[in-house]
């Protein structure tokens, strides 16, 4: 007769090593090409408050224009600077604004470009900046769907 233990399904092991010993993203190249798997474990452990600095000099913002469309008080936002790491909905804004940021990037052929367009008003946006729109999910899906139609040429 078989050991007992035997009798028990194997217990599941880590896919990789990476998985066991995840570290957050150092800047937001490496934010933006993550997996949607490991940026999910990397949302829910909170990202580093410090992504957010790189993204408002890469936006050309301050930080304080950056507490809408991640939806905080700019005082909650200096708090979380301090504290030194983004709770998940924030996180997840964040993954969510720099995945677009680069987006546009690569549809405009350039940051320069794109910082520009996240702040421009667009009629197609009922005279909103992208920027702005991004205060809700359903704002960050419309600013998607906009660059979608630029690239494919619908929208000049």
């Amino acid at each position: 007769m078989a050991p007992p233990s035997a009798l028990l399904p194997a217990r599941p092991r880590p896919r990789s090593r990476s998985a066991r010993t995840l570290t957050a993203p150092a800047s937001l190249e490496a934010l933006a090409a993550l997996d949607d798997t490991t940026a999910m474990l990397s949302v829910v452990r909170g990202l580093p408050a410090r992504l957010l600095r790189q993204l408002a000099g890469r936006l050309d913002l301050s930080i304080e224009q950056l507490a809408g469309p991640l939806q905080l008080t700019p005082r909650t936002l200096l708090r979380r600077l301090q504290e030194g790491t983004l709770a998940q909905p924030e996180s997840e804004r964040l993954l969510a604004i720099t995945r677009l940021f680069f987006q546009t990037a690569c549809v405009l052929d350039g940051e320069t470009k794109a910082a520009h367009w996240l702040q421009s008003p667009l009629p197609v946006l009922a005279g909103k900046t992208p920027l702005d729109c991004m205060t809700t999910w359903l704002g960050i899906q419309q600013v998607q769907a906009t660059l979608w139609r630029i690239e494919d040429g619908v929208i000049a």
